[in-house]
């Protein structure tokens, strides 16, 4: 720790390039997890995004002084809306000395960049000693991309993202107990996170055939002209009573052309970026199936995290057919890369090799577009800038300014 520190009060941006020019070494990942909770203390934050809307609240309740009582009184009521834990527990519990949104933001980025650096050395650490290569690292970035720091602005969503993937990949690959009450414990940061637990209880249970996963898999490509309103109605038959106002609150009409209206102002890129990715995935998953030898000759994390990684990408593809619902697509798709990441660097066959090559340009693009997402929130304070000078220099100007 003591060097990523000292790389901090230097520069973050040079600590994050110094991690991965040292990924062996033991501080490096704290190197990311300090240059996530700066970039919370430095990011824009415009009033569209989540982050404006906390930093209000945050604001609004350091000026009225809201007792605990009336506090508690907004979760798991009738008369309240708040299903969630996390982030208004920590933005009430800050209001009482602050009204900073960037010491809220830095705060919600120390507990996100602290998973986001494990799970990318999670993936790292699956190389053991062999040297990388340049496919390893498309890989890599490619995770990274999924979900990046950059989406710290709907904290609760990406941050239980991360906590989830966090335990329940060393659930599914070390066998540890105290992983799926991590995973569990992202029911606290977003309520929606019932449905990826629900699945990973039922795998655990269950686990069923490759076979049926793959086509399970595949036969969510077809589902998408299901309508919503049979989506909806299937979620909420199967939703919680206190969850319901949520639930409502995604899948209403009004929600539906919100949505409709941002994804028709979407550059090209935005539509295809995502796509390009998602096919990489299928490409890569297909050749790992249909390429795979005998049970015997693997150990049973690597068939947990390839059905555990087809099923949740199965939920992914049909949630995407409703409104925010491709979020958990995202989320399946840090699985479905930590399976092709895993396949890459413990048991690589020529055939598979062929493919990724094919399917690197793909993700490469995956990772240009996710950079250039992040000129919307990066600042030039967080590039450029330290802690000592971010502490008094409050210049919220991002780095897209330079393209318009």
């Amino acid at each position: 720790m003591k060097n990523a520190f000292n790389l901090f009060l230097l520069s973050p941006t040079i600590g994050v390039v110094q991690a991965f020019k040292h990924y062996r070494e033991h501080w490096a990942k704290n190197s990311i997890w300090l240059f996530v909770i700066f970039y919370g203390f430095t990011m824009y934050r415009p009033e569209l995004m989540d982050s404006s809307r906390y930093v209000a609240k945050l604001q609004e309740l350091y000026n009225q002084s809201v007792s605990w009582d009336s506090f508690t009184q907004s979760f798991y009521t009738e008369d309240g809306d708040t299903v969630d834990l996390y982030q208004p527990l920590v933005t009430y519990l800050l209001s009482m000395i602050t009204d900073s949104g960037n010491i809220l933001f830095a705060v919600f980025g120390f507990v996100f960049g602290y998973f986001y650096s494990r799970n990318i050395w999670m993936m790292i650490d699956m190389l053991g000693n062999k040297k990388p290569d340049k496919i390893f690292w498309i890989m890599v970035a490619a995770f990274i991309s999924v979900i990046g720091f950059w989406n710290l602005n709907g904290v609760r969503m990406w941050t239980a993202a991360h906590i989830f993937f966090y335990g329940a990949f060393q659930f599914l690959m070390q066998h540890k107990k105290k992983g799926f009450l991590i995973a569990a414990s992202t029911i606290l940061v977003h309520f929606s996170f019932l449905l990826p637990i629900t699945a990973l209880a039922a795998f655990y249970l269950i686990k069923r055939s490759w076979r049926a996963l793959y086509f399970l898999y595949l036969a969510s490509f077809f589902l998408s002209n299901l309508n919503i309103e049979a989506v909806k109605s299937r979620i909420e038959s199967a939703t919680p009573e206190f969850l319901l106002p949520r639930v409502n609150r995604y899948t209403s009409e009004e929600y539906v052309e919100v949505i409709n209206d941002l994804n028709a102002k979407a550059a090209w890129y935005i539509e295809y970026y995502f796509k390009a990715f998602s096919w990489s995935i299928a490409i890569l998953l297909s050749v790992i199936y249909f390429s795979h030898r005998s049970k015997k000759q693997y150990p049973d994390s690597y068939y947990n995290l390839f059905g555990f990684s087809l099923l949740i990408l199965s939920i992914g593809n049909i949630m995407s057919m409703m409104p925010s619902g491709g979020r958990f697509q995202m989320i399946a798709q840090m699985f479905g890369m930590a399976t092709i990441i895993l396949v890459w660097t413990q048991y690589n066959f020529p055939t598979y090799r062929k493919w990724a090559f094919i399917s690197a340009p793909l993700m490469i693009f995956f990772v240009f577009i996710s950079l250039r997402i992040t000129f919307e929130t990066v600042t030039f304070v967080t590039l450029l800038a330290n802690p000592l000078i971010a502490a008094f220099v409050d210049v919220q100007i991002p780095l897209i300014s330079l393209l318009k």
